[in-house]
């Protein structure tokens, strides 16, 4: 592996790190305040779904977008690389 790809993926890991750090501080604080809601909060009434997707379907929505764009962008890349090294 080059220098350039170690270091890559070196800065790669580090920033997913730190991303996972984050999300680990966000779902602590949302755990802190959902349990320090006072009981007539938690039971609010709810609003009618009207068909409303659920958050299980457009989080699966949304990753099935960004898997599909980030297989996209790969073809793309190697088309363009290809495309862009001078024939042998």
């Amino acid at each position: 592996m080059s220098s350039f790809a170690t270091q890559a993926s070196e800065a790669a890991e580090q920033y997913l790190s730190a991303v996972s750090k984050v999300q680990d501080a966000s779902i602590e604080a949302v755990t802190t305040f959902t349990a320090s809601l006072p009981d007539a909060a938690k039971t609010a009434p709810a609003v009618p779904a009207n068909d409303f997707p659920t958050v299980e379907e457009i989080s699966a929505a949304f990753f099935d977008f960004t898997e599909k764009l980030v297989a996209n962008q790969k073809a793309y890349v190697e088309r363009f690389f290809a495309a862009a090294t001078p024939a042998s």
